[in-house]
């Protein structure tokens, strides 16, 4: 019977181990899970926590997903019969001098009250002008993404800088609009978003719906809370003869003899396995592989870059939109001097979780 290990029980080693163990039919392969945490599910975080109305359970890892980016993913939770459901994605962007007076804001959560919620946005040329340009992004953008699409050989080496500098965008469309919402997707200062590939942005954008202004991205999310989704599937896999190890943190994996795999732990016990899956981060990869990690395995793994960022629940107001009609799913609040946040709704996005509290993350 062949032995394989899968090291790390987030959402990726569940559904490797799960789809493994599913497609031999239980049979033919026997199947150990190595887990660090002494929980399942990696990023795919429930809390309990009391609203005021009493306890309830709120999900803070994969609120939302997309059937483009996540397509193998949504087909495994489809497989698994758990429900999806649509999620409000509306956007707000509030920008502050250092001194705490505000810059501009505004959101696309409901319609023009939202557009317009600074009311001094209404006298300004450069925000009707950021108005126009996002309207213009979207054409650019298809425009952009159909010739390389129908180009394949050409180079798409042009960042999101160069992209915007060739179009003539304005210094405001840049600072309150395109920068917020980049960089409240991935964790990069507001000039490494400038540095950022043009193609890969605009593709992201593209299949996430965020082209449009107004028509914010109704995207799914898990109906029933992730925590047991996890559970369903540790169950799953237990039922199919999977071994789980949690706490359990994996030292090393080498070569065993040319033909096999030893899986060294942390205390030093160790097993030796046909076949060895990483469901890891690719830094904590390499640390896994260590000196027998090859080139190619240097060059990819080694190609991604991860940054640190903070998450807190809350209900602090203050990191939300000043005017309230401006709220939406997710609000980017930043300063001149580039410090930002992005603050997540939570009663808009889990639109059945709390009762009588407003909820953040």
């Amino acid at each position: 019977m062949m032995r394989v290990a899968v090291v790390g029980g987030g959402v990726c080693g569940l559904a490797a181990a799960h789809e493994l163990l599913a497609a031999s039919g239980g049979d033919g392969v026997r199947v150990t899970l190595y887990e660090e945490e002494d929980r399942l599910g990696g990023r795919a975080s429930t809390v309990a926590v009391d609203d005021g109305a009493g306890r309830v359970h709120l999900d803070l890892g994969f609120l939302i997903f997309n059937q483009v980016t996540y397509s193998h993913m949504m087909e495994w939770l489809e497989g698994l019969g758990v429900e999806m459901e649509r999620s409000d994605m509306s956007f707000s962007v509030s920008t502050q001098s250092d001194g705490g007076s505000r810059g501009s804001e505004w959101g696309n959560g409901n319609g023009i009250s939202s557009l317009l919620a600074q009311k001094a946005n209404i006298l300004k040329t450069s925000f009707w002008r950021m108005v126009r340009e996002i309207l213009k992004f979207k054409n650019d953008a298809l425009t952009y993404l159909e010739f390389h699409e129908h180009n394949p050989d050409v180079d798409c080496n042009e960042t999101l800088g160069q992209f915007i500098q060739s179009h003539g965008y304005s210094l405001f469309f840049q600072e309150a609009y395109l920068i917020p919402v980049c960089a409240g997707l991935w964790p990069s200062s507001f000039q490494g978003v400038l540095s950022l590939s043009a193609f890969f942005v605009i593709s992201f954008f593209r299949n996430h719906d965020l082209l449009q202004l107004f028509r914010y991205p109704q995207l799914p999310t898990v109906k029933v809370l992730l925590q047991s989704v996890v559970d369903k599937v540790k169950g799953e896999l237990e039922s199919m003869g999977c071994r789980i190890k949690t706490s359990c943190r994996v030292k090393s994996v080498s070569s065993f003899d040319g033909a096999g795999h030893r899986v060294l732990e942390n205390d030093g016990s160790e097993e030796t396995y046909d076949s060895v899956i990483l469901g890891v981060h690719a830094p904590n990869a390499l640390k896994v592989l260590g000196a027998e990690a090859t080139h190619y395995e240097l060059k990819i793994l080694g190609a991604c870059q991860y940054v640190q960022r903070d998450i807190y629940l809350h209900c602090d107001q203050n990191l939300m939109p000043r005017n309230s009609s401006a709220w939406s799913a997710w609000n980017f609040l930043g300063t001149t001097s580039r410090v930002f946040s992005v603050t997540y709704w939570l009663n808009h996005i889990q639109v059945d979780s709390l009762a009588s509290r407003t909820g953040f993350v």
